[in-house]
């Protein structure tokens, strides 16, 4: 196939090269097939298949009616947000759930507005949600014997076993209220705390923990749909603004034990001692008591309690994590079933996020599992029988992820590495004995491509190439650049790692030095130089080097997986050490001969359009350029937990919020700056891109302005996205 010019199409369609995959791959309880979502024609609209191992034969599981399921079409606004948040942009078949009890085959797979039950034989309609307000959440119990979801801001259960059960509601005071609801997570929580849960059962099934959200507390922002025909379509959020106050959740336990019970009792956690606090995590130990975390407002401190609701104790006080810039949330609380008098933890008091075993009785550390200048980033499984947790890590190079295996009953434990294959490594699911996972391996050379992996073997022992059909001649339609991976030092003497993409070698010989694009994100809690493919498969880094220019991509200071002094270096200061390490990395192209200093853009969405903005006004003797993309411009603007985390509150930390601000240097702008932003964004709010046009204006400064309309904080239809792309593109070549 021959190769063809990269368009806009190209650049703005979805999934890219390299990433039709199958997803939520799951073992079977028997473990004798496979189930997973993956589309059936290259798009981003799943179904669920399944596949057996032993014959080697795919079929459809199951599908919804008439071929319908989730779109962005019919999905409630609730449903829209909570996708927004996750960053979730499949439809179809978005979801299912196998039981966790592993005697009976049971899956519960939610189609459009409906719920479903797989037996293993054949799909039954549990919950009809035709005409009614959306199920949200729905969750099997881990016995498989319930679902319990959220339905106008009230949970609900119903049986699995009966067919001609009904749906039983749970709680009772929130309908009626508009600024409450029951078992849903907060704006907060789901945007910045990656916790979308707001219910919870326990191990036996016998309750379900939930948060309750008031929001009565936080003044209304509206969203006017501008775009809209209606005139009155107008949106009302309660979003806790930096400094100002959030919403109020508490927590309840609802006893379900006595079936009988018109509205079973709810055991609520005392938290009337707590001032200004997060719901961090909320989990079940196993015996039945809430293993509750609760941060504080400054975010220094995260507490993990043990609630026993039922003989009404004072929670107890098992792990207080303290830290000098802020605690970063994580999933790395696990219970152990087989020797219920221990859990799994993790900290970073060493400087990494690092595993530990504690003992529940005393509430005392027993042994630290693992250490080293390195980052536990994901806890992906516990093998019980053999006293194995298997977790994903960077040990051998923050730019590598590999799978790794320690034994938390060893007097001096020892970790072992899985995974051998140069780059990075996820892992789906392993099966019922932990003989076997299924993993996905993807490099700067490699594609991703999904395998099985005998465990203890270290092995490969099958390749499932029809998990992700038509990748190769997908990406043979273009001649794409391998970035090369290159670490530099920066001007406080850290190593910092950076992909720098080059025109091919004719067009080298003619061209150097070249224009340069910085691709930046450059925001805390994420990393984006690493050996995988999606280096490759960034389509506009490969266009713009198809037109002849050079892109860089770096992770600055402040960005993870590097440690607690490299990753808090930017506290109480936003948009200065980042800007620094990003401006070394273009004066180490211009020291190479690689880059022409007097032609260098930058740019970025979301934290990486607050960077475009900021080096054309920080640095406009380095950066001629900058498209900021749904920029926040200020950050008394943004929401409490993400902000206040790294800067404080704007009372207590005056100067370093004015001097964070895009507004503040608007003066110093001499390049071209060009703004984007979707009117309808309710995460970063157009308002940060109005008040910086303010300053503009104030300034007489030029700038060029491109709106969405309709999109949210990224644009989801195609005609938007491909209509951004031209307008970059031309941008760029205009003026760079």
């Amino acid at each position: 196939m021959l190769n063809r010019p990269i368009t806009s199409k190209d650049v703005a369609s979805l999934p890219q090269p390299g990433f039709n995959l199958a997803e939520s791959i799951r073992f079977s309880p028997d473990d004798k097939f496979i189930t997973y979502l993956r589309s059936p024609n290259q798009t981003l609209s799943r179904q669920l298949y399944a596949y057996n191992i032993e014959n080697e034969q795919e079929y459809v599981y199951a599908e919804p009616e008439n071929g319908e399921g989730k779109t962005e079409e019919n999905l409630s606004m609730e449903e829209k947000l909570r996708r927004e948040r996750q960053r979730q942009l499949i439809t179809g078949i978005t979801r299912y759930q196998w039981s966790s009890n592993k005697s009976h085959s049971l899956m519960l797979i939610p189609i459009g507005c409906d719920l479903y039950i797989h037996n293993g034989k054949e799909l039954r309609l549990l919950v009809n949600g035709s005409d009614q307000p959306p199920i949200i959440d729905p969750k099997l119990s881990p016995d498989g014997s319930f679902v319990a979801y959220v339905q106008d801001c009230e949970l609900y259960y119903i049986s699995t076993s009966d067919a001609t059960a009904q749906p039983r509601q749970i709680t009772f005071d929130a309908r009626g209220h508009p600024n409450k609801t029951n078992g849903l997570a907060e704006f907060i929580a789901q945007e910045e705390m990656n916790r979308s849960d707001g219910f919870w059962w326990s191990d036996n099934s016998d309750f379900i923990a939930f948060t309750q959200v008031d929001e009565s507390n936080v003044p209304v922002f509206r969203i006017t749909h501008s775009g809209s025909d209606d005139p009155d379509q107008i949106e009302e959020h309660r979003y806790p603004f930096a400094g100002k106050a959030n919403v109020q959740v508490t927590v309840g336990v609802i006893d379900l034990r006595d079936k009988t019970k018109q509205e079973p009792d709810i055991h609520w956690i005392d938290l009337s001692s707590f001032h200004d606090y997060y719901i961090a995590r909320v989990n079940f130990f196993p015996d039945n008591t809430l293993a509750l975390q609760i941060e504080n407002r400054e975010q220094t401190k995260l507490q993990l309690f043990q609630c026993d609701f039922l003989a009404k104790k004072p929670s107890r006080l098992l792990i207080e994590e303290t830290s000098g810039s802020w605690i970063n949330l994580h999933d790395f609380f696990h219970t152990l079933k087989k020797t219920p008098t221990q859990f799994i933890w993790a900290s970073e008091r060493s400087g990494f996020m690092h595993l530990e075993l504690y003992d529940l009785t005393t509430g005392q550390l027993k042994k630290s599992l693992t250490n080293g200048e390195w980052v536990v980033q994901r806890l992906v499984d516990i093998d019980e029988d053999n006293s194995i947790i298997y977790f994903l890590a960077n040990r051998e190079t923050p730019i590598e992820v590999h799978l790794y295996s320690v034994n938390y009953n060893d007097d001096v434990p020892t970790v072992d590495r899985i995974t051998q294959e140069v780059g990075c490594h996820a892992v789906h699911c392993f099966n019922r004995t932990f003989e076997y996972c299924i993993s996905q391996w993807n490099s700067i050379d490699q594609c991703p491509t999904i395998r099985m992996l005998d465990v203890k073997k270290k092995q490969v022992i099958k390749y499932f190439s029809h998990l992700h059909q038509g990748q190769q001649q997908t990406i043979e339609q273009f001649r794409f650049v391998k970035p090369q991976l290159i670490k530099i030092t920066n001007r406080n003497n850290d190593t910092i790692y950076c992909a720098v993409y080059k025109p091919n070698d004719e067009q080298d010989r003619h061209q150097r030095p070249y224009a340069t694009l910085v691709s930046v994100y450059g925001g805390p809690h994420l990393q984006r130089v690493i050996n995988s493919w999606a280096l490759c498969a960034d389509m506009r880094c490969q266009r713009l080097v198809e037109a002849g220019y050079v892109v860089l991509r770096l992770d600055n200071r402040g960005s993870p997986n590097r440690g607690v002094a490299f990753e808090s270096a930017i506290r109480y200061d936003m948009g200065h050490l980042e800007l620094e390490d990003q401006i070394d990395g273009v004066r180490y192209l211009v020291q190479q001969g690689i880059t022409d200093k007097t032609r260098v853009g930058i740019y970025g969405w979301s934290y990486g359009g607050y960077m475009s903005a900021m080096a054309l006004v920080r640095a406009n003797d380095v950066f001629k350029l900058g498209i900021a993309g749904a920029p926040v411009t200020h950050w008394d603007g943004y929401d409490t937990h993400y902000t206040e985390r790294y800067m404080g509150t704007p009372e207590g930390n005056l100067r370093g919020y004015e001097v964070s601000s895009v507004m503040h240097y608007i003066n110093n702008l001499t390049g071209h700056l060009m703004i984007m932003h979707g009117l309808i964004d309710e995460n970063v709010h157009f308002r940060h891109s109005a008040r910086l046009i303010n300053a503009l204006i104030r300034a007489n400064k030029p700038y060029e302005l491109v709106l969405f309309p309709d999109e949210r904080h990224m644009p989801r239809k195609l005609d938007d996205r491909i209509y951004l792309e031209d307008r970059i593109f031309e941008y760029i070549r205009k003026y760079l």
